[in-house]
């Protein structure tokens, strides 16, 4: 793997410190490998699994196979977190086209993570043709900055969140699957459905 610009693993161990503030000193750990972390977020180290639940997290309740989060959702935060989640996406991409071919990539990765991977390549080549340079300088982030707004603005899902002052979550740790947003009603219902013995007011 010589003269490639990023290291496949050193862009995979970037993406997971990156994620929603993990360099940040306090955490508390959930099991499973989920984390509550100082940026008042929620984020399973698994950089490839799409549970977190960004802020501003103000309770939550856990046990040994579920979390559940009441959320007061943050817009400005949220997209600083879209925006370091597309970029280090780009990046992991760029490394992905890069080395894909090397006898020993198998070696690095798993299929699932590959896979994982290749679902950026519409986002990649979308903002490639937009002009995105790969030195994820300033008019980079201006490129990704205007993606996240996009996003934002558009995306059913996050229209969702912000359509509500408070959202309710449930995160089923040993399936890695995340349920929500629900309002009260709707979540109190999930409890029920599911089964869990958990509660936040």
């Amino acid at each position: 793997m010589k003269n490639i610009k990023y290291s496949f693993p050193i862009i995979i161990l970037l993406f997971t410190f990156n994620s929603c503030g993990i360099f940040n000193r306090k955490t508390n750990d959930l099991g499973n490998d989920y984390s509550f972390n100082y940026d008042k977020c929620i984020v399973p180290i698994n950089l490839f699994t799409k549970t977190a639940i960004y802020q501003k997290i103000v309770k939550y309740d856990y046990n040994d196979k579920f979390i559940i989060v009441k959320q007061k959702p943050n817009k400005s935060k949220f997209k600083k977190m879209i925006s370091e989640d597309l970029l280090t996406r780009c990046m992991i991409y760029e490394g992905y086209l890069k080395e894909r071919n090397d006898k020993d990539y198998e070696k690095i990765t798993t299929p699932y993570i590959i896979e994982s991977i290749k679902t950026d390549s519409l986002l990649y080549f979308r903002l490639k043709k937009k002009g995105l340079k790969n030195d994820y300088k300033k008019n980079d982030i201006k490129l990704i900055n205007t993606a996240t707004d996009s996003i934002i603005e558009n995306n059913n899902y996050y229209k969702k969140i912000f359509s509500s002052n408070v959202n309710y979550w449930i995160i089923n740790k040993i399936q890695n699957i995340r349920f929500g947003p629900f309002n009260k009603i709707e979540f109190e219902n999930e409890l029920k459905e599911m089964k869990i013995q958990l509660t936040i007011e």
